[in-house]
């Protein structure tokens, strides 16, 4: 089992979901000194930052329990980073995208299939900021 597979796959699949619904793509895995934000996408409204948590159908907890308060602060700081780097007259929002899915094998290789996606919108806002700037 290949735990970076597995998070690629639920990206993807989180991705698509996102075009499908009308965002286009504006990052993949933008990176700062502070962390990591899986994507960032927008629409004629919303600047989204995107976190995608994959877990399989056997995990104990959903994904979006491992969105700890020490994770939504380097997702706020790695977001202020780039509203400041960045000139897009957006509105911002942070998102929460579970992924869940299934190990199988297929011609003698392991597999991770997708079978259910949740999209929280506006998952993390200013009520969860702990005001380190």
């Amino acid at each position: 089992m290949n735990i970076g597979a597995t998070g690629g796959v639920g990206e993807d699949a989180a991705l698509e979901m996102l075009l499908k619904n009308g965002f286009e793509l504006v990052v993949r895995n933008y990176q700062t000194k502070y962390g990591e934000i899986d994507l960032i996408v927008k629409n004629e409204r919303f600047l989204v930052f995107v976190e995608v948590k994959t877990r399989t159908k056997a995990s104990r907890y959903k994904g979006f329990v491992a969105v700890t308060n020490e994770k939504k602060q380097k997702i706020f700081k790695t977001a202020f980073t780039f509203l400041r780097d960045n000139n897009l007259r957006l509105q911002p929002r942070i998102d929460v995208i579970d992924v869940e899915g299934h190990w199988f094998v297929m011609d003698e290789r392991e597999q991770f299939a997708v079978d259910d996606l949740r999209w929280y919108k506006n998952a993390i806002t200013s009520n969860d900021y702990n005001g380190f700037l």
